[in-house]
C-alpha cells in the first residue's frame, strides 16, 4: 500500500507555525459555537412556524428542503474544489489563479443550476400530484417549491464565494456572515408570520438570507483577494478538469454516503413498513443533530491540512492529523456517552410514554458509538482531499455499503425481519467500516496504528463508561420514571449535569496533556476576566 510521500519540512519559522495553530483554534472554536447557535435557531422556529400555519403548508415547505438535499450534493464536489485549490494557490501565492477558478466554477455550476431549475418547472406539477398534494394548495406549492430551488441555486453559484473563505482559512468570517444570516432570516420568519404574510412568508425570509450573505461573501472576497478579477472569459479547461475529476469523485462519495445515512430507513420500509422507517427517524434525530457540532470542525481542518501538505511540511501534516482526530472523538464521545446510557429518558421526555416508540430508545443508543466513529472518520477524508487523493475517500462508503448487506443478509437469514435486527446490523456497520476507514488511513499516513488509537480514539469511549456508571447509580430513579414525561425531563436535566462535572473533570485530569489545558485556559481567560469586570 502506498504511503503519503515524504517530504522535507517547511522551513518557515516557529512563529509562523504558532500563528497557523492560533488560526486553526480560533477556525474551529468559530465553526462549534456558530454550528450550537445553529442548531439552537432551528429548534426553536418550528413551533413557531406552526402556530401561524397549517400542519399541510408546513409539510410542503418540509418536502421542498428534502428536494434540495438532493441537489445539494451538486454542491458537495464543486464546494470542495473551492475549497482544496483556493488553499493550494493561497499557499504558493498564486492569488492571481484564483479568479481563473472561480470565474471556471461560476460559469459551470451557473449553467448547471439553469438546467435544474428548467428540469423542476416542467416536472414540479406532476411530482406535486404524485406526493397528493391538495388541489387548494397546488399553486402556493408551486411557487413555495420552485422559489426556494430557485434560491438554492443562486447560491450554489454565487454563494461559492463562501468557499474561498474558507479556503482562505477565513472561516471565522464566514461563520460571522452565516451567523447574521440565519438569525436575520430567524427574524424576518418571525415577522412575516406575525404580519399575516403565510407560509410564503417562510420562502421571503429564506431568499432575504441569502441574497445578503451571498452579497457579504462577495464584498469579502474582494478585499481578501485583491486583484480578483471574474469573467467567463477566464473559464479554463485545466481547471474544468478539476471539477470534473476531483470534484466528480468526491461528488460519488457524497451520494454513496447520502444513501447510506438512510439505508437503516430504506430497509425498514421496504422489509416492515413506513411506520417502521418514522421509529428509525425519530429515534436518530439526537444523535444526527448533535454529531453535527463536531462535525462542523472538519471545515477548519481541510484547508489548514491542505496548507501544511502544499508546503510540504508532512510532519506537520500527519499530527495534523492526529489532533484533529483526537479532538473531533473527544467531542463527540462527550456527547454520545451521556445518549447512550440516558437514551431511555431522553426519549420519554421528548416524546412521551408512547408504546409507538418503545423502541427508540434502543436504536438511539445504537447509534452512538458508530456515529461517532463516523464523525471521526472527518480528519482522514480531509487528508486526502488535502493531499488530491480524493478516490480513497471512496474505501469508506464502499466498504460500508458491503458491511450492511452482509449483516443484513446474516441478521435477516438468523433473526428473522426485525427493527431491532436492523438497528444492529446497521450500526455494527457503520462502526467496523469506519474502523476499517481509520486503520487504513492511518497506515497509509505512515501513524503508527498503536499511538493513533491510544491518542485520537479510544480517549473519546472513556465518556462512555461514565455515564453507564451514572445510569447504574441513578437506576431506581430512572425506573421510577419510566412512564412519566415530566419526570423523565427532570432526570436528564440532573443527570447531565453530573454526567457533564464528572467528565469534564476526568477528562481534565486524566485524558488531556498540558498544551490542551494550556490552550483551553487561555481560550476561557478573556472569559473570565468579562465576567469579573460585569
Amino acid at each position: 500500500m502506498n504511503r503519503a510521500p515524504a517530504t522535507a519540512l517547511d522551513p518557515g519559522t516557529s512563529a509562523e507555525r504558532e500563528e497557523a495553530n492560533a488560526r486553526l483554534s480560533r477556525n474551529v472554536f468559530s465553526s462549534i459555537g456558530t454550528k450550537v447557535l445553529y442548531l439552537l435557531s432551528r429548534f426553536m422556529l418550528p413551533p413557531v412556524i406552526l402556530a401561524y400555519v397549517t400542519l399541510e403548508e408546513y409539510g410542503v415547505w418540509s418536502l421542498t428542503f428534502i428536494l434540495i438535499g438532493y441537489l445539494g450534493m451538486g454542491a458537495f464536489g464543486v464546494s470542495n474544489v473551492y475549497i482544496r485549490y483556493v488553499a493550494v494557490y493561497a499557499a504558493r501565492g498564486e492569488q492571481h489563479r484564483i479568479g481563473d477558478l472561480l470565474s471556471t466554477g461560476l460559469t459551470l455550476v451557473s449553467a448547471f443550476g439553469l438546467i435544474c431549475l428548467v428540469v423542476v418547472w416542467f416536472s414540479l406539477p406532476g411530482l406535486l400530484v404524485a406526493l397528493s398534494v391538495p388541489e387548494p394548495m397546488m399553486q402556493t406549492a408551486f411557487w413555495l417549491v420552485f422559489g426556494t430551488v430557485a434560491v438554492f441555486m443562486l447560491e450554489l453559484s454565487i454563494g461559492s464565494f463562501a468557499y474561498v473563505l474558507t479556503g482562505l482559512q477565513r472561516i471565522v468570517l464566514q461563520n460571522r456572515i452565516w451567523t447574521a444570516s440565519f438569525l436575520l432570516e430567524t427574524a424576518l420568519v418571525i415577522a412575516f408570520l406575525a404580519a399575516g404574510v403565510g407560509i410564503m412568508g417562510l420562502l421571503y425570509a429564506f431568499a432575504l438570507r441569502y441574497l445578503f450573505s451571498i452579497s457579504a461573501s462577495v464584498w469579502a472576497c474582494f478585499r481578501a483577494v485583491p486583484g480578483l478579477r471574474l469573467s467567463p472569459a477566464n473559464f479554463n479547461r485545466e481547471y474544468l478538469g478539476l471539477f470534473v475529476r476531483f470534484g466528480g469523485i468526491l461528488q460519488l462519495s457524497g451520494l454513496l454516503s447520502m444513501f447510506l445515512r438512510s439505508v437503516d430507513r430504506l430497509i425498514a420500509g421496504v422489509f416492515i413498513n413506513v411506520g417502521a422507517v418514522g421509529l428509525f427517524d425519530v429515534a436518530q434525530k439526537f444523535p444526527i443533530m448533535w454529531t453535527s457540532i463536531p462535525a462542523s470542525m472538519n471545515a477548519a481542518f481541510l484547508p489548514a491540512a491542505t496548507q501544511t501538505h502544499t508546503e510540504g511540511r508532512q510532519a506537520d501534516f500527519v499530527n495534523l492529523y492526529l489532533a484533529s482526530t483526537r479532538q473531533i472523538n473527544l467531542l463527540t464521545g462527550f456527547i454520545m456517552g451521556f445518549m447512550a446510557a440516558f437514551s431511555a429518558p431522553l426519549i420519554t421526555g421528548w416524546l412521551g410514554p408512547d408504546p409507538d416508540f418503545a423502541l427508540a430508545p434502543f436504536i438511539l443508543a445504537c447509534f452512538t458509538l458508530p456515529y461517532q466513529l463516523n464523525v471521526a472518520t472527518g480528519p482522514a477524508s480531509s487528508a486526502f482531499r488535502a493531499s488530491g487523493a480524493p478516490a480513497r475517500e471512496l474505501v469508506y462508503p464502499l466498504s460500508q455499503l458491503a458491511m450492511v448487506a452482509i449483516f443484513i443478509g446474516v441478521g435477516f437469514t438468523f433473526f428473522g425481519v426485525e427493527i431491532v435486527v436492523i438497528a444492529v446490523a446497521v450500526a455494527t456497520a457503520v462502526a467496523l467500516s469506519a474502523l476499517f476507514y481509520l486503520v487504513w488511513s492511518t497506515r497509509w499516513l505512515g501513524l503508527s496504528q498503536r499511538r493513533f488509537f491510544g491518542e485520537a480514539v479510544l480517549p473519546g469511549l472513556y465518556p462512555y463508561a461514565v455515564g453507564l456508571l451514572l445510569a447504574f447509580a441513578l437506576n431506581s430513579w430512572m425506573t421510577q420514571v419510566a412512564g412519566d414525561r415530566l419526570g423523565s425531563i427532570l432526570l436528564v436535566l440532573v443527570s447531565g449535569l453530573l454526567y457533564a462535572a464528572i467528565s469534564s473533570t476526568l477528562v481534565w485530569l486524566f485524558i488531556l496533556k498540558n498544551p490542551e489545558r494550556q490552550f483551553i485556559l487561555q481560550r476561557l481567560h478573556p472569559l473570565v476576566r468579562r465576567l469579573r469586570r460585569n
